[in-house]
């Protein structure tokens, strides 16, 4: 493999993890939801979703910080997402989201926890601002002259 392909194939490369690593922004609701974040972050506490989503909804199986769902689009998407399939138990052990009647969890806590949700942001750094990316990118400049 000559020295350019292989400099093109590198930076290619870091094309790729590059948008795979660049944070994405989901854009705000139309509409404030109408629950309390307050009592929002006592049900995600209360309901253990810090075990799947982490504290911050960064982290964990199902991230939420900023997510693109159309599960978490609106307050009604969000609620018809939890009410799916309530009255069948999921296999266990599982790893899908349970399923929470109105009866185990009320619309106004559900209300309540989408707002919530909607406050997490993600803190992680564009990608053009790490440090070993910006290395990178400066090695493989050298390694590329046209």
């Amino acid at each position: 493999m000559s020295r350019t392909t292989r400099a093109i194939a590198v930076l290619f490369s870091i094309a790729l993890i590059a948008v795979g690593v660049a944070p994405t922004r989901a854009q705000a609701p139309a509409t404030q939801p109408a629950g309390d974040p307050g009592k929002g972050k006592k049900v995600f506490e209360s309901f253990t979703c810090y075990g799947c989503h982490g504290f911050t909804g960064e982290t964990g199986a199902r991230v939420l910080a900023e997510s693109r769902s159309s599960n978490l689009a609106t307050e009604a998407a969000f609620i018809t997402f939890l009410r799916a399939r309530a009255n069948v138990a999921p296999p266990q052990p599982s790893t899908s989201m349970p399923n929470y009647s109105a009866q185990t969890l009320p619309d106004a806590q559900a209300k309540d926890l989408y707002a919530y949700i909607k406050t997490f942001r993600s803190h992680a750094p564009p990608a053009d601002q790490i440090p070993v990316f910006g290395q990178i990118l400066s090695e493989a400049q050298k390694l590329y002259k046209p």
